[in-house]
């Protein structure tokens, strides 16, 4: 643990938040400068851009990219050369087949030789993800990443009815209250950008009352958290008969059930906004207030989906996203494979936006269940069997190989034998009488180290 943290759990409340608020002015003299202010403005513009002009905004970024990636960065000046390529061979996206994907091993094994020499590496900003997968990846970003990353978060908040400097509550990953503490406040106070951050790790059943009370008494405009989190918190609503109406609610981070989202919009009396994004920064999509879909943000990176054979999917088949970044000249992933399954819709946003539509990142990889006649069960389609069970406060489904499923219940005061009747006749449904469907009942159901939930893990590894 480092020693900051150290520092901030061992303090008392009111040092802890004035850690997080010299943090938050750190963030804010990073993130929300003039030139946040201008590439805001910027993309409050370029949405309405034809698609046309957003191709060749594109296309100009590559061009800019690639010669930079190929003048200053180890890794692709050896990669081109391999090839035979030089910069003009790689003018628009249809050349970028020309460059192969970039996996998450290849990052691990050159990550100094991907960092371009044009920049001082102490000057950088250290990202990771978070390791839901089992294989955390650490990388670097430069300033205007950090800049344009915000800037389109914050375009979302505004389709979502929140500008700059409302009152909004957050319910993500960050440890903001030491784990071992027992008492309320469970929460820490952002001044610097009025927001008032919620533990994620102490939501139990005795505490969501205290939950309830503060956010009462804070009456934000916006909530902005994990679909886990959020979750919890309107069944405890339901579980209350009470409401608690806000304008929006953003989700991200984790996939976003159907089951979720009905919940969450019933308990805030508002529609879920959600938005897909990556550590790595190289693919950001946004729900608009449509939610026709995810509208892949073309000004932040281009956006390919594809086959097992690495070839581009049509418009509506499933594939892999590859994401190249457009902003981050520091250390360029170019072809970023990521682990996150998708499809572009054949439609348009009612919205107007001509930025294209992407279906929801229900499935990703190590979250499909795979039967043993070689059908791919999406989680999405796991939540029906669970819509009925108003005696269920949470639940895991695990796959440990073709045969065998395990379903994890934290069981409500009236669960009985007859709701795991339903929940085994319905889950064969789905994945087949011949599959082994075993039910343990705990307690709880651990997050990861970053406060996410994984509600599917399925350690039968796909072919594509």
């Amino acid at each position: 643990m480092p020693i900051t943290q150290l520092l901030y759990n061992f303090s008392p409340e009111i040092i802890q938040t004035l850690f997080l608020n010299s943090y938050a002015v750190k963030m804010h003299f990073r993130q929300f400068t003039r030139k946040f202010t201008k590439q805001l403005d910027h993309l409050l513009k370029s949405q309405w851009w034809t698609l046309d002009e957003h191709i060749n905004y594109q296309n100009e970024r590559l061009q800019a990219l690639i010669k930079h990636s190929y003048d200053t960065v180890p890794y692709y000046r050896d990669v081109m050369q391999m090839r035979h390529l030089v910069p003009d061979d790689i003018k628009t996206i249809a050349d970028l087949w020309k460059l192969p994907v970039l996996t998450r091993e290849t990052i691990k094994d050159n990550q100094h030789r991907l960092i371009s020499r044009s920049f001082n590496r102490f000057g950088l900003i250290q990202g990771r993800t978070s390791g839901t997968t089992g294989s955390p990846l650490q990388f670097f970003w430069d300033r205007s990443t950090c800049i344009i990353n915000n800037a389109v978060d914050w375009r979302q908040k505004t389709w979502a009815g929140l500008r700059y400097g409302d009152r909004y509550a957050v319910l993500l990953g960050r440890t903001i209250v030491p784990i071992k503490q027992e008492k309320p406040p469970f929460w820490r106070m952002n001044y610097i950008h009025n927001q008032l951050w919620f533990s994620s790790f102490h939501m139990t059943e005795q505490n969501l009352k205290y939950y309830l009370k503060k956010l009462e008494e804070f009456n934000p405009l916006c909530l902005e958290g994990y679909p886990s989190t959020l979750y919890i918190l309107a069944k405890y609503l339901e579980s209350q008969n009470k409401t608690f109406p806000v304008k929006s609610v953003l989700t991200s981070s984790e996939t976003l059930h159907s089951v979720q989202k009905e919940t969450i919009e019933k308990a805030f009396c508002c529609r879920v906004f959600d938005f897909y994004g990556l550590a790595e920064r190289a693919i950001f999509a946004t729900e608009c207030d449509k939610h026709e879909g995810h509208h892949i943000n073309m000004e932040y990176g281009i956006v390919e989906i594809l086959n097992s054979e690495g070839t581009p999917v049509e418009k509506g088949g499933l594939g892999r996203l590859v994401g190249t970044s457009l902003h981050n000249f520091a250390m360029p992933f170019i072809r970023y494979k990521t682990n996150d399954i998708s499809a572009l819709l054949t439609k348009n946003c009612l919205c107007g936006r001509e930025l294209p539509l992407m279906a929801d990142v229900a499935t990703k990889a190590e979250d499909i269940v795979v039967t043993r006649d070689g059908r791919y069960i999406s989680p999405s389609l796991l939540t029906h069997p669970f819509k009925p069970l108003h005696n269920i406060k949470l639940s895991q489904i695990i796959q440990e190989d073709l045969d065998n499923l395990i379903i994890k219940i934290v069981p409500g005061l009236d669960y009985s034998d007859r709701d795991t009747e339903h929940l085994l006749s319905a889950l064969k449904q789905r994945v087949g009488s011949n599959m082994k469907i075993e039910i343990q009942f705990v307690e709880s159901i651990p997050r990861t180290s970053a406060g996410k939930f994984r509600w599917v893990i399925s350690k039968v590894p796909l072919k594509f």
